[in-house]
């Protein structure tokens, strides 16, 4: 098989978007800035699959050969690419997931939902987070 001259931008940018799930996986970068890049991560992804994937299946659906849009030649090639490596880049996330959840558990933090509280916990998340977290959320 050739090796091929240019990194297709999408697949370029996933690569980017792992350099944000490495630094999630640091052991040096603090907990909380280690949620905060799985959350930049998810994000990324997200908008990601909003527009490119949305873009390449577009070409797909309109017929790439007519509109060679963005040296994207073989859209297909490009989304069984990229399918193959967000399902390994999920794979890593879910395990720098669940390392962080040990790591607070052994810091006494546990995550919990709603139905994993009684009535008197629910009522009391509820009011902190309408008189003290509310008005400090920025969209």
């Amino acid at each position: 098989m050739q090796k091929r001259k240019i990194i297709f931008r999408d697949i370029s940018w996933l690569s980017f978007n792992n350099r944000v799930l490495q630094e999630a996986a640091d052991e040096t970068v603090p907990l909380r800035e280690r949620i905060r890049f799985l959350g930049i991560f998810s994000n990324n992804l997200d908008e990601f699959f909003r527009v490119r994937v949305a873009t390449l299946k577009r070409m797909i659906e309109f017929g790439s050969s007519k509109s060679r849009m963005h040296l994207e030649i073989a859209p297909g090639a490009i989304l069984e690419e990229i399918q193959e490596i967000v399902i390994e880049q999920q794979r890593e996330f879910e395990r720098i997931w669940n390392e962080i959840l040990r790591e607070l558990k052994k810091e006494k933090i546990l995550l919990v939902n709603e139905t994993q509280m009684n009535k008197a916990q629910q009522r009391f998340v509820l009011d902190y987070f309408n008189e003290e977290i509310r008005s400090n959320i920025i969209p």
